[in-house]
């Protein structure tokens, strides 16, 4: 594809050889002659003035003389755009697998795709065009909303971790919720979001969740929230709209997360704990990021006495 067309296709302008042809993507550090590449900080600019590729995104003001050069105030967004342009991208086959089990009290739309080895537990409903890659179990009363996507090994509608002590022993807390997965959900391989025990587990609408993160019962998460990998959450978790989640973050229970908070890599949240909106926060207890990182300056002086 030239240069121009790509530009128009993304609906930027550009610099240079508009004629120049540009077959796929590729990162900064190894695109070549006719790869594409995005500079989306400036920290980068030395890397890619040095590198070869034919062609550029950079941000609006952000100029590289000589290069072919398209400006897009997001270039990582454009750089998404421009991939199923240039490259053969798999697409999902509507349809059921033939190797998968459906139960006959299942709804699923005739635009979803469903996998190898699926399992579909009663009751459940998969709406327009979500996929559900292979291997993936949903348990009765799982609702996945329109163009999610499941990925291999994702298992839904498992029973919440609930238990009574009784005497000497501990009894099944019977689990009889449901859970519903909104639209434009995307859930990470071998992620395991837990029914309710009473009422419902939900995942609000274009919310993405890593690999190997996992939903305890009656957790609420809201719209376009996302959680990096190895994170977990104890039961009746509340995740308000837009808020980002490190990587192996673990949530006690009922803790309350604020729409728009960020939470950083590896921190511990408290049992009902209320995680404010406004600074990162970081650490076990999680803290203002300042706060955690003045603790580390204290301690590594204490370190050194």
């Amino acid at each position: 594809m030239r240069i121009s067309e790509l530009a128009e296709a993304l609906q930027s302008t550009f610099t240079g050889n508009g004629d120049h042809d540009i077959t796929s993507v590729m990162p900064l550090e190894d695109a070549g002659p006719h790869d594409i590449a995005f500079v989306g900080n400036p920290k980068f600019a030395q890397v890619a003035i040095e590198g070869k590729a034919g062609c550029l995104i950079l941000p609006p003001g952000f100029d590289i003389p000589g290069r072919n050069l398209i400006f897009h105030a997001n270039p990582r967004a454009a750089i998404a755009a421009a991939l199923p342009l240039l490259h053969d991208l798999p697409k999902a086959v509507a349809g059921i697998h033939p190797s998968a089990a459906i139960d006959p009290t299942a709804t699923v739309d005739a635009t979803a795709s469903v996998g190898p080895f699926c399992t579909v537990g009663p009751r459940c409903t998969i709406g327009a065009n979500a996929v559900l890659h292979a291997r993936v179990t949903l348990y009765r009363d799982v609702t996945v909303g329109e163009r999610s996507i499941l990925h291999t090994g994702c298992v839904i509608g498992a029973d919440g971790f609930g238990f009574v002590w009784r005497e000497d022993h501990y009894e099944n807390f019977p689990q009889v919720g449901k859970v519903i997965l909104g639209s434009d959900v995307e859930i990470g391989a071998n992620s395991c979001v837990d029914r309710a025990a009473l009422g419902v587990t939900s995942i609000g609408d274009g919310s993405k969740l890593d690999n190997m993160v996992h939903i305890g019962h009656n957790c609420r998460i809201g719209r376009h929230v996302v959680i990096a990998a190895q994170t977990g959450l104890a039961g009746g978790v509340i995740i308000e709209d837009r808020a980002i989640i490190g990587g192996q973050v673990g949530f006690g229970d009922k803790a309350r997360v604020e729409a728009g908070a960020i939470i950083g890599s590896g921190a511990g949240i408290l049992t009902s704990k209320v995680v404010r909106a406004g600074e990162p926060v970081w650490g076990t207890p999680a803290r203002p990021l300042r706060q955690y990182l003045k603790q580390l300056a204290t301690l590594s002086r204490l370190a050194k006495k």
